[in-house]
């Protein structure tokens, strides 16, 4: 279903308004790897900033266990 021109331009107020609260975050890997990580996220049942925060939060905990 097409988004009307009022719904678009909502949307633009709101990216407007909001746009220092997130930022894209992105890298580049090869094919497979990115079709290795994919599926293993995907079996997580996280989405990818949900698994990178978990990551990010393992990582943590093994830096505070040396």
């Amino acid at each position: 279903m097409a988004r009307s021109e009022a719904q678009k331009a909502a949307d633009k107020r709101y990216r407007e308004t909001h746009k220092s609260d997130l930022i894209k975050w992105a890298t580049w890997l090869k094919p497979a790897e990115a079709e290795e990580i994919d599926a293993a996220i995907k079996a997580s049942g996280k989405n990818k900033a949900e698994f990178l925060r978990w990551a990010v939060g393992e990582l943590k905990k093994q830096n505070e266990n040396k």
